[in-house]
């Protein structure tokens, strides 16, 4: 999928799925080109990226964007049904989306900052403290001129058990060294390593339910990050950072050696981590666009109800 089918598949199951289920969707996605929707008509320069803004700042993107770099280069802005500001994403991106039912949900209070204190706590904390034994396990394997592999089919499980017995699941024969490495910390309603921020939160909350997605940096290039401006609210550990100076990637610390395997180690942690708290079910992507084929397919959806749309700088 691409990035802006995304945003209508999960607008769709937080408000449609007529079976009222909680959701933990992850994924990386292409910026550009749809596989559901028809590609927009004009033609784009820089391809590589995608801006996407909240929905109360659609209306400001002056206040949020270098506009006149955003024309000049040609990158396409889209308005996502969530609140936030402005980010830019690419097909590096790593997308976590948690749909809370407040029936499922008792003990989270559907407001922000108590939706962010259950995802640090209760999944993030858990996926970068594994994701900081993995990267901490490779760098001696490294070091040793050995290989590791990442097995990401292994059941969570099978890796749950060996973390009660006090092992970690991608531990051989080697034993972990304490090194220094940021860790992963919820700090003004930004997930931060460290003192940097890694990724940008988004929250909608709904009659009954409630939506949470991260966009995570594993990656990006610097110049794209040029498009956006210093926003005026800003935390206050930021100060006067700019992008370059208060961002972290992800790859930078937790690298596994290629990034294909480190990404699929997150996403594994993630699921695991699912799987600890929740009743989990598996489903297909195809499965979860049955909700967007019952609004009459992705393309109906996208141009009637859905809130995502393309915006005209």
């Amino acid at each position: 999928m691409s990035a802006i089918e995304r945003l209508c598949l999960e607008e769709a199951l937080l408000s449609h799925d007529p079976l009222k289920r909680s959701w933990a969707i992850v994924g990386t996605h292409e910026p550009r080109y749809n596989s559901y929707l028809p590609n927009p008509e004009f033609n784009t320069s820089n391809e590589s990226c995608l801006i996407i803004m909240g929905v109360g700042a659609g209306g400001k993107p002056d206040s949020l964007l270098d506009i006149e770099k955003v024309k000049r280069d040609g990158v396409l802005a889209v308005k996502r049904f969530s609140g936030g500001g402005a980010i830019v994403v690419d097909d590096s991106t790593l997308w976590t989306t948690f749909i809370g039912r407040n029936d499922d949900f008792p003990h989270v209070d559907p407001h922000s900052e108590s939706i962010m204190a259950w995802s640090a706590n209760d999944v993030f904390h858990k996926v970068f403290a594994n994701m900081k034994a993995d990267a901490l396990h490779h760098n001696i394997i490294s070091s040793e001129k050995k290989n590791m592999v990442m097995d990401t089919t292994k059941s969570c499980q099978a890796a749950l058990d060996n973390e009660t017995s006090g092992k970690h699941p991608t531990e051989g024969n080697s034993t972990l060294q304490t090194t220094e490495m940021p860790d992963f910390a919820l700090r003004e309603n930004d997930y931060v390593i460290g003192e940097r921020k890694v990724g940008d939160n988004a929250q909608l909350i709904v009659d009954g339910a409630w939506l949470h997605h991260t966009t995570f940096l594993w990656d990006y290039e610097e110049e794209n990050m040029s498009y956006l401006t210093l926003p005026s609210k800003r935390p206050e550990y930021r100060g006067e950072r700019d992008h370059d100076d208060f961002l972290v990637k992800l790859r930078s610390t937790y690298a596994l050696g290629d990034d294909n395997s480190s990404k699929r180690a997150f996403f594994y942690h993630v699921k695991c981590a699912a799987f600890e708290a929740f009743e989990l079910e598996e489903v297909l992507l195809k499965d979860a666009m049955k909700v967007v084929d019952d609004l009459g397919g992705m393309k109906a959806w996208f141009e009637g109800g859905c809130r995502t749309k393309i915006l005209d700088l």
